[in-house]
């Protein structure tokens, strides 16, 4: 109670708080139906008790059918027991996603994910002129001494490696900061009624 007011009393929950609190309402939701569970298994077992003490008690003819009719309105009880249940945890696993989904919503702010990818593209574009004057020193060196021709060739392969491997990060920081600029979608309210056809 206390952090609840503290944090309504500050501001917005922290994000630790928040998933403590969806935690608990969890397991309360989890208790509340093992509980409806074991109230209906124990009522099963008392209309069957009941049933299998009436059957020895009297005749068996009209006992039987008496309770084959109360085994079928306990089936169908039951049946529409388990589709109340089955609503009922398909309703709090939807509770939870959409509040789970509206704690983790992203919290960068576009304008500084454009900044950083401007920054990053620079050193990979400066990499990748180094990487070139590296390569043009190595061609030089080569062609100044005699013989040196076996181990330009492997140095050329490991720089363009490398350069291969920058242009790759620096697309993908591109695609990065394209993907922050784009509009979030809106989050579903909690509670909305999924369409099953």
């Amino acid at each position: 109670m206390k952090s609840q007011a503290q944090g309504s009393e500050g501001g917005a929950l922290s994000e630790e708080e928040r998933l403590q609190l969806l935690a608990k309402a969890g397991k309360r939701n989890r208790l509340f139906m093992l509980a409806l569970a074991g109230v209906l298994g124990s009522l099963m077992l008392v209309s069957v008790g009941l049933n299998i003490y009436g059957v020895f008690s009297a005749s068996e003819e009209p006992r039987i059918a008496a309770l084959e009719k109360q085994l079928e309105e306990l089936e169908q009880r039951l049946a529409v027991q388990q589709a109340a249940l089955n609503n009922q945890e398909t309703l709090l696993v939807s509770q939870q996603d959409s509040k789970l989904a509206g704690l983790f919503e992203r919290t960068e702010n576009p304008d500084s994910i454009a900044e950083v990818s401007k920054v990053l593209q620079a050193q990979e574009r400066d990499y990748q002129q180094v990487m070139q004057g590296l390569k043009a020193g190595m061609r030089d060196l080569a062609n100044m001494l005699p013989g040196s021709r076996s181990w330009l060739a492997y140095y050329e392969e490991a720089i363009d490696r490398a350069q291969i491997n920058s242009r790759q990060r620096s697309e993908d920081i591109q695609a990065w900061s394209d993907k922050a600029q784009q509009p979030i979608p809106p989050a579903k309210p909690p509670g909305t009624a999924v369409d099953p056809g």
